[in-house]
């Protein structure tokens, strides 16, 4: 009898699906998370702030703060090729009005017919630019690799690793990670600041050293629901006959925002 009831044991622990034998997980069609779902006549809204910083022990801390809202009414839900018209109001300075135009996967923005890179660190739309190109399935712990091609709001050309923290398939809504490092200016970078030092203001030339960020950012139906991220450089400051050594930080924030 003992050795009947070895054999079924060794059987059963044979058997494919044995409850001591972990499946692969599948993962969740990725486009659920990251391909457009609009409507003609929706109204999308996002509120966002934008930081930099420059500190260094020999001169008065540095800050640029601007922080907005924008309007997005659908026009055209066309997912490859959607189009807008937007709103947008920077406290402090007039409010402006687009017709915008989105193509290649986010890569390509047209405001009134007039067509650039898109290199913002964040926005209404998931970016490949930006993203890079998500596998076809993902599940949580997921991670790819991305290049970024060229200099961009918060970094130069360079590399992350996109991580997935967390999925919900049946709201459509994943939750990433994105880190990386890269050289050089930033899109629209500053190449010289002015400081206050011991009472006066000096125009500085900035040279930066190596940049390094990380961030959290949420979509559902290819919209970005919550956003931030972070980036931290060292940098040198020179003009004649003065060195300094300086630290530099900038970090953004976007929120999806009601639009009644």
């Amino acid at each position: 009898m003992k050795k009947v009831l070895t054999a079924i044991i060794i059987l059963v622990i044979l058997q494919p699906g044995f409850a001591g034998t972990k499946k692969p997980e599948k993962g969740a069609d990725s486009k659920k998370f990251f391909g457009l779902t609009i409507g003609k006549g929706d109204k999308l809204g996002n509120i966002f702030s934008r930081t930099i910083s420059y500190k260094g022990d020999a001169f008065q801390e540095l800050v640029f703060r601007a922080a907005g809202t924008g309007i997005y009414t659908v026009i055209d839900n066309n997912p490859q090729k959607p189009v807008f018209d937007g709103v947008f109001r920077y406290d402090g300075r007039p409010e402006t009005k687009y017709r915008i135009e989105m193509s290649d996967t986010g890569k390509t923005v047209t405001y009134d017919g007039k067509a650039s890179v898109n290199t913002d660190g964040s926005g209404l739309l998931f970016n490949a630019l930006i993203w890079g190109n998500p596998p076809a399935k993902i599940k949580t712990g997921d991670h790819w690799q991305t290049s970024i091609s060229q200099a961009w709001e918060l970094g130069g050309a360079g590399a992350q690793t996109i991580t997935v923290m967390s999925i919900d398939e049946n709201n459509h809504t994943a939750t990433l990670k994105r880190e990386g490092g890269s050289e050089g200016f930033y899109d629209n970078d500053a190449r010289q600041i002015s400081i206050t030092r011991e009472g006066k203001q000096i125009k500085m030339n900035v040279a930066p050293g190596r940049s390094h960020w990380i961030g959290y950012t949420t979509f559902k139906n290819g919209l970005v629901i919550s956003d931030e991220l972070l980036v931290t450089r060292p940098v040198s400051l020179t003009a004649e006959g003065i060195k300094l050594d300086a630290f530099q930080r900038e970090y953004i924030l976007l929120n999806a925002m009601p639009v009644s």
